[in-house]
């Protein structure tokens, strides 16, 4: 198809991406081999029995999704999470695959979060050699949201 936007140049502060200069339908130098690509979700929550504020912890890495282990797991990584998805705070921090075992790749393993982290992605972890999904970690967060 046609490529539409050019040179975007965004200041951070417009409600859409039509809202950032650019060179707008103009014919350009371009090829879809440059073509941009955004990922807004690297944080979820998924399980059997889940509401929006609690459930079995998602990552998105590298163009896939993963769960996070128990080992370590407590109430500061649960913190960061709850954060990172625009809740107040966490009531608590779950193991042994509380929401159900995930699927795919186990990405992130003995997370140790202070709790100021913004992202849980900025923690101190290390990469499963040693977990299965009956140790999937899950949060509860308080359901007063902060953002959106």
């Amino acid at each position: 198809g046609p490529i539409l936007m050019n040179n975007v140049r965004c200041r951070g502060s417009e409600a859409k991406l039509q809202d950032c200069s650019s060179m707008f339908g103009q014919n350009s130098s371009c090829g879809h081999h440059h073509d941009a690509t955004v990922s807004c979700a690297t944080i979820r929550l998924r399980g059997e029995i889940t509401t929006h504020s609690e459930g079995r912890v998602e990552v998105f890495q590298n163009g896939v999704w993963g769960t996070v282990c128990d080992n370590d797991w407590d109430i500061s990584d649960a913190t960061v999470v709850c954060r990172q998805l625009g809740f107040q705070r966490a009531l608590s921090a779950l193991g042994r695959a509380a929401y159900g075992q995930g699927t795919g790749p186990i990405l992130m393993d003995n997370v140790q979060c202070r709790g100021s982290e913004a992202k849980l992605q900025q923690c101190n972890f290390t990469t499963s050699r040693d977990c299965g999904h009956d140790e999937d970690a899950s949060v509860s967060c308080a359901t007063i949201r902060l953002r959106g």
